[in-house]
């Protein structure tokens, strides 16, 4: 049985207002796993993410990081086991991608250390492997909303942490580099990492994850494989009566369900 590093229990969460963003969440992230978090704007998904990083604390229920409260894990320590893509930045900083993307060595460095050669290899495997190798001199504010993303997911990866945690990473991308990115992230879970990913794209999810989680008003509403999830009486009640379904050959063999919005 897979180990579970990330556990996530009661999690409630309130924005001032008040608005209660999630409300009572379970979730565990187990290693190998790829899980994808959906639902309509406003279900507390990215709250969630969050919470599970340590940015937010939780008003309710609590955060286990290999058994230990996430609170009590220094910044450092955490930060080499958790990493967070967020969906943008809220300012970007005139530096170099290179330099942003060993930003996320943070924890692997003492106080006062510099970088060595493993951890500019380490960068320049993420940067490869997130497709922003030719990007590395170019400035953070030079970049592209598509290609600001990849390096976001690029610095996450340098962090080499074993939970990988990523809000919305194809918004803004063409399909190829959709793709390419959920792909990667499959091979991560693969090798051994847990992986949960926030989307609105039901067939990406549906794909490449393990198991859908749906979120609604804050809470959990449905959690299984795409073939439990996403079905007319799991989804309709949640976004309305607006998909055609069908099945398709999926990756590995066999087959996984689509669904397409659609009007009429």
């Amino acid at each position: 049985m897979s180990a579970v590093p990330l556990i996530g229990r009661s999690l409630a969460h309130e924005y001032p207002g008040p608005l209660r963003a999630v409300d009572g969440v379970d979730l565990e992230l187990a290693e190998g796993e790829l899980a994808a978090v959906i639902g309509p704007n406003g279900a507390g998904k990215s709250t969630l993410l969050k919470l599970l990083c340590g940015l937010l604390t939780p008003s309710g229920g609590e955060v286990l990081l290999d058994g230990r409260a996430l609170g009590k894990i220094g910044p450092r320590e955490r930060a080499r086991r958790v990493a967070f893509v967020p969906q943008a930045l809220g300012a970007l900083p005139e530096v170099a991608v290179a330099h942003f993307v060993l930003g996320g060595r943070y924890g692997h460095l003492g106080r006062w250390s510099r970088s060595t050669p493993h951890d500019l290899d380490v960068v320049r495997v993420a940067m490869e492997q997130a497709d922003v190798a030719e990007l590395g001199e170019r400035s953070l504010t030079r970049v592209s909303g598509g290609q600001l993303q990849r390096v976001l997911v690029a610095r996450a990866l340098a962090q080499e942490a074993q939970s990988l945690l990523v809000d919305e990473p194809t918004s803004s991308l063409d399909p190829e580099h959709q793709l390419a990115i959920f792909t990667l992230l499959a091979r991560l879970a693969e090798g051994g990492r847990s992986v949960a990913v926030v989307t609105h794209d039901l067939n990406l999810a549906s794909q490449f994850a393990s198991r859908i989680v749906v979120l609604a008003a804050g809470r959990v509403v449905a959690a299984g494989t795409p073939d439990e999830v996403l079905r007319a009486e799991v989804l309709e009640p949640v976004y309305g009566a607006h998909f055609r379904y069908g099945r398709l050959p999926g990756r590995g063999g066999g087959e996984r369900p689509f669904v397409l919005p659609w009007s009429g």
